[in-house]
């Protein structure tokens, strides 16, 4: 019984930090070919893209550090409006698996 209540509590534990709130970061590399316009993110859980999280453009080659406050969860969902082109979505993306790298749109 003692092994028992060690284990369920153990693991209580766990799941308790697997949903507790970080910062996540990570850069966006443009090498679309083009400017990009816009980028709008949100929890794929949501089903609701967020604000725009540029503040003017990312011409081709740039980069864009992002910080997500306070998250619970990884999955994400992103959409990128590029000049010339229709907008692109990727969905499912694991931020917590790019934490402090670059994330390169193409």
């Amino acid at each position: 019984m003692r092994k028992t209540l060690f284990a369920v509590a153990a693991a209580l534990a766990l799941c308790s930090t697997i949903a507790s709130a970080r910062d996540v970061g990570f850069s966006v590399v443009n090498k679309t070919g083009s400017t990009m316009k816009a980028l709008y993110g949100g929890p794929s859980s949501s089903g609701e893209w967020g604000s725009n999280i540029l503040q003017g453009t990312i011409p081709n080659g740039g980069t864009l550090a992002v910080t997500i406050d306070g998250t619970s969860t990884c999955k994400y969902d992103f959409r990128y409006e590029i000049a010339g082109h229709e907008p692109l979505e990727e969905y499912g993306v694991d931020i917590c698996a790019i934490d402090g790298e670059e994330f390169v749109i193409e």
